[in-house]
């Protein structure tokens, strides 16, 4: 779906945006990163917390922005620069295998058109950064669920807006971003999608979420996989 428009130089040295989590691979890292820290117990202001991840869950069902924060609000405590090396090793062990085959390909072809590629995830931004890194986009070009960080350690203090639905069209435009094409995969990507001056939504064979009905009334194209 891409391929025709850098064909056509359409985007050549234009801005695209992707949603992270479904789009560029399969899974949420940001849920199975939650995940595993609780597993291993390794939440410092939530040891022995069990629940957590059904209050994640509970709270994204009744609100996703907070529940999105929530998320990042728990690592409370971590100095940054551990958990930035913890996540460039988690995204190696458990999401690199979940990268769909076209991914590394059409990011490559677009930086090789020019293109400014941007990464605009509801995940909490450590485990973000590095599959972005892997692919070729550098941190700065990554918006994803931050908190204030202090002493070099991270806070439960959330930064707002929370990318995802409004809020990815907010921290866009915060930076002067309005992307030439924005690619997603979910109900929350369809305000980026509708702001980009084109749009791709990504879906499995056989599922059809709000943003594929979406896309058949916008008339976006959907990439199949």
């Amino acid at each position: 779906m891409v391929a025709p428009l850098l064909e056509a130089g359409a985007l050549q040295g234009r801005t695209v945006a992707f949603d992270a989590d479904g789009t560029l691979w399969r899974g949420d890292v940001g849920e199975e990163l939650l995940r595993e820290l609780i597993a291993h117990d390794r939440l410092p202001h939530h040891r022995g917390r069990r629940d957590l991840y059904q209050e994640y869950e509970a709270r994204v069902a009744k609100d996703p922005a907070d529940g999105y924060a929530f998320a990042a609000q728990v690592m409370e405590g971590w100095e940054e620069a551990a958990l930035q090396s913890y996540c460039r090793d988690f995204f190696e062990r458990a999401i690199i295998q979940q990268l769909f085959p076209f991914t590394r390909p059409l990011l490559r072809a677009l930086a090789d058109a020019g293109c400014e590629v941007w990464v605009v995830s509801a995940s909490a931004v450590w485990p973000v950064v590095p599959g972005a890194a892997w692919l070729g986009v550098p941190a700065e070009r990554v918006i994803a669920v931050e908190v204030e960080v202090e002493g070099g350690r991270l806070t439960a203090r959330s930064k707002r807006p929370v990318p995802c639905g409004d809020g990815k069209v907010e921290l866009l435009k915060a930076r002067g971003v309005r992307p030439a094409l924005a690619v997603g995969n979910g109900n929350l990507d369809e305000p980026m999608l509708a702001y980009a001056e084109r749009a791709l939504a990504i879906a499995p064979f056989g599922q059809d979420n709000g943003l594929v009905q979406a896309a058949a009334r916008r008339g976006w194209p959907v990439q199949r996989g």
